[in-house]
Parts: structure tokens; sequence; C-alpha cells
């Protein structure tokens, strides 16, 4: 093989192979974007959650503890942090490990625990006063009450466990409960 043909060939290969890696990184890319949608997606039904929220000790902050956010999750969380709704200003605090979570669960008026928290475990009792929602739980958990999962046509709901909520001592408005799907499936 000639020299010219040797560095055509060398040229096309490395336009072929940053090609490739081009195409790689814009797979990723996309990956990435929306596994941030759906992080920030469900925060806002988060945030939104805390606007529709009555809580008995509310004062002029909520505090929303989130277990376990990491990437994605957290940066939408950091969005939200001391943004003001209505008459009271959410304060965020990100809990990383279950003693954080032991000594912090009784300031808090909401505990998100997104997918990524999922491993960390839970008081078995949540403290009155403090409202559970869990993202996608792998098996049903009655501390909940808000519970968001993901149907099999890829959109976004949630139940309410009237159970949960009444033990956790919240007002829910009949908006937020209207919106619900009814657990066990009907809506």
């Amino acid at each position: 093989m000639s020299l010219v043909a040797w560095l055509g060939l060398m040229n096309s290969l490395r336009r072929c192979l940053v090609s490739g890696v081009g195409f790689m990184f814009l797979i990723q890319s996309l990956s990435v974007s929306a596994q941030a949608s759906e992080a920030g997606l469900r925060v806002a039904f988060v945030y939104n959650f805390l606007k529709f929220i009555e809580w008995p000790n509310q004062g002029n902050e909520l505090i929303l503890c989130a277990i376990g956010a990491r990437d994605a999750t957290r940066q939408s969380l950091i969005q939200i942090d001391s943004k003001s709704t209505q008459k009271v200003t959410i304060k965020v605090l990100f809990v990383d490990d279950a003693s954080e979570l032991e000594q912090n669960a009784g300031r808090c008026h909401l505990i998100y625990v997104p997918i990524t928290g999922a491993d960390i475990p839970l008081p078995a009792v949540m403290p009155e006063g403090v409202l559970l929602v869990i993202d996608d739980p792998k098996q049903e958990d009655l501390r909940a009450g808000i519970v968001l999962t993901r149907t099999r046509e890829d959109r976004i709901e949630f139940t309410i466990n009237d159970s949960a909520i009444k033990q956790a001592g919240v007002k829910v408005s009949s908006q937020l409960l209207k919106l619900a799907k009814k657990p066990g499936g009907a809506s």
C-alpha cells in the first residue's frame, strides 16, 4: 500500500472514530438529559405538594428533607431551596445517611425519598407532623403519605395514602386529592 493510500485510510478511520465518539457523546447526553428531565418533574411534583398541604406546626418555613438525593435530583432540589410559596419559605435539607436522618427527622415537614435514596433506612414510625413522599418504592410502604410512580405509559402519577396522611397530622387540599390516583389502580 502506498503512503498516500495509507494516509487516506488513516484519515477516513479517524473521521469515523471521531463521528462515532461524537455519536456516543450525543446518546449519553440525551440519556442524561432524559434523567434530568424526569428528576426535575418528580421534584416539581414534590414542590407542588408543599403548596397544597398544611402542616400543624408549619410556621413561616417548611423543611423538605431529601434523603440520598444525588445528581439531577439534587440539582433540581437546589432550585427550590429558599423559594417562597404562599406564606412560607421552603428550606431543603439534604440527608445522605441514616444517622443524619435520625438526627433531623423531627425537624422535617416532608421527607422525600427519591430512587437514589431508597437504600437509606427510614424510621419505623414517622414523627408526628412529618409527611413521607417516596419515588417508585420497591414494595408498598404504609408510612408513605404520597407515592410517585411511573406508569406503563411513561407517565408520573401519585397516590395518596389516607391513613399515613392522618398519622402525619397534615391537611391535604381537596384539589390535590382530586388529582391523585386512588390506591389499588382506580382513578
